[in-house]
C-alpha cells in the first residue's frame, strides 16, 4: 500500500528564510534534490531550499500533460520495500529519479514532478542548434545509448533533450547521474570532475567535433542550471569552465 503525509517542515514559519548565495553545492531540504548558488537558509535551523521549494505554487498544470492538475505536497509516497524498510514509490516525470521530498502529484492520473523539473525549459538554443524538451523518443540517448530509462524494477520514461537537426539526444535523467556520480567521488568538487568521455565518443564519427563539445558544455550548464534551481548560472561562465576542466583530462 502506498502512503503520504501533508506534514509541514520542522517549523511553519518561513519569516525566517534569507535568500543567499554560495558558490558551491547544497541538498535542498524540501525536495531533497541537490542544488548550486541561490538558495533560501533559514536563521532558526539551518535548513537550505531552492528559490521553487520555498515558494512552491498550490495547484498547477503543465503543457506536457494536458488537463492534468497537480497538487504541491510536502511529502513524498512511501511503500513497504524488502526487509520491511520503508522506500520511495514515486519517480518523476520529467528527470526519472525518485521522489524524495516536496514534489507536484496528480492523483487522476498518478504523475509526479520535483519542482525544479517543472521549471525546464521547453526550448534551447545553443550555438545556432535548436534543442526541445520531449516526453517520446525514436533515438537513442547519447549517454546511455538506450531509447528509455533503465530504473530497476521502476519503470519511468522520462524526458529528452533532442536537437531539431536530429544529431543530439540526451535524457535529463542522464545529465543528472553524471553530476550525482562526480559528486559522490569528490563532493563540492564535482561539477569540476565530470566526466564527459562518454558523450566525446558518443561524437567520435561525426564531422565538427569542437563545435559538439563547445555545445555540449554549454547545454550542460544550461540544463543544471534549471535542474538545481539556479537561473543566474545562465549567466555565469563557472559552469562552462569547471566543465572545460573536466573534458580535457
Amino acid at each position: 500500500m502506498y502512503s503520504m503525509t501533508r506534514s509541514l517542515t520542522s517549523h511553519d514559519c518561513y519569516d525566517h528564510y534569507k535568500l543567499k548565495t554560495y558558490a558551491k553545492m547544497f541538498n535542498c531540504d524540501g525536495c531533497k534534490m541537490k542544488g548550486f548558488g541561490e538558495r533560501y537558509i533559514c536563521n532558526l535551523c539551518g535548513h537550505e531550499l531552492h528559490k521553487e521549494c520555498r515558494n512552491p505554487t498550490p495547484t498547477i498544470s503543465h503543457e506536457y500533460f494536458p488537463g492534468s492538475i497537480f497538487e504541491f505536497l510536502n511529502e513524498p509516497f512511501t511503500k513497504m520495500g524488502r526487509k520491511n524498510r520503508k522506500v520511495f514509490s514515486k519517480c518523476c516525470d520529467a528527470c526519472g529519479k525518485d521522489i524524495c521530498g516536496f514534489n507536484y502529484h496528480c492523483e487522476t492520473d498518478n504523475l509526479d514532478l520535483h519542482p525544479c523539473c517543472r521549471k525546464l525549459q521547453k526550448k534551447l538554443v545553443i550555438d545556432g542548434t535548436i534543442f526541445d524538451l520531449v516526453t517520446k523518443v525514436s533515438s537513442k540517448c547519447g549517454k546511455c545509448g538506450k531509447k528509455k530509462i533503465s530504473r530497476d524494477e521502476k519503470f519511468v520514461l522520462g524526458w529528452s533533450y533532442i536537437s531539431q537537426c536530429g544529431k543530439y539526444h540526451f535524457h535529463v535523467y542522464c545529465i543528472t547521474e553524471m553530476v550525482h556520480e562526480a559528486y559522490m567521488k569528490h563532493g563540492d568538487l564535482a561539477l569540476e570532475n565530470v566526466d564527459l568521455r562518454e558523450l566525446v565518443r558518443y561524437n567520435r564519427n561525426r564531422a565538427g567535433g569542437n563545435t559538439f563539445l563547445t555545445m555540449i558544455k554549454t547545454f550542460i550548464k544550461i540544463l543544471l542550471s534549471a535542474l538545481l534551481g539556479d537561473p543566474t548560472m545562465l549567466a555565469s561562465n563557472v559552469l562552462v569552465e569547471l566543465f572545460s576542466r573536466g573534458m580535457q583530462q
